[in-house]
């Protein structure tokens, strides 16, 4: 009788979520699966021998990745980080100068829904205005500044130097949010500066 035996690796799914597939570019499903070589006697697996490693893969295109890739942020994840600063610069940069008038309103209204991954609006704004506190600005924009490339660090300060505007003039106080804004964001102080002055430049 002819015995057939051999050896052969196999994977098993160890866990499962959501994560932001290189490849496609965009928040995918995943598996996150271990493998393993076994004994195969007449090409069955009989017996588990050592284990090979685990890896993920992506349940729409099939690419597989190192484990690591798990600890990048999934796009769901950036935006609600991305809503949350966005909407302590608009509390912070229009309580700066000391009061609050319908265009600061609208203009920080408007910025918020530029950002926001949900919809927002001016009755949200005001509840912002009182629960949000201007002096966690630095907290809640450090993460983004870990997260976000220069052009949208930009667009942030962009942004911020609109709602500073918004009420017809930019005083010191506004200046000096502004320039916290860039630091948070880990950006040098001759960078803000020269997008400030685009932004102020643009009108």
């Amino acid at each position: 009788m002819l015995v057939i035996f051999g050896w052969r690796a196999r994977a098993h799914t160890i866990g499962t979520g959501q994560f932001f597939c290189p490849r496609e570019g965009g928040d995918r499903q995943y598996e996150h699966k271990e493998a393993k070589r076994w004994f195969t006697l007449f090409f069955i697996p009989i017996i588990p021998l050592n284990r090979l490693g685990d890896y993920v893969e992506c349940t729409s295109c099939q690419s597989t990745y190192y484990t690591s890739v798990l600890d990048a942020p999934t796009g769901a994840a950036i935006e609600d980080v991305m809503t949350q600063a966005i909407r302590y610069v608009a509390v912070a940069l229009t309580v700066a100068d000391g009061h609050v008038d319908p265009e600061e309103r609208r203009v920080a209204t408007e910025v918020v829904r530029q950002f926001a991954s949900t919809e927002y609006t001016e009755a949200d704004f005001s509840s912002d205005l009182d629960q949000l506190d201007p002096a966690h600005l630095v907290d809640n924009l450090e993460e983004l500044g870990g997260i976000l490339n220069d052009h949208g660090k930009e667009a942030v300060i962009a942004a911020a130097m609109r709602l500073a505007a918004s009420d017809g003039s930019v005083d010191a106080a506004e200046i000096a949010v502004v320039e916290d804004i860039g630091k948070a964001l880990s950006m040098t102080d001759s960078h803000v500066r020269g997008v400030m002055a685009t932004a102020a430049d643009r009108g």
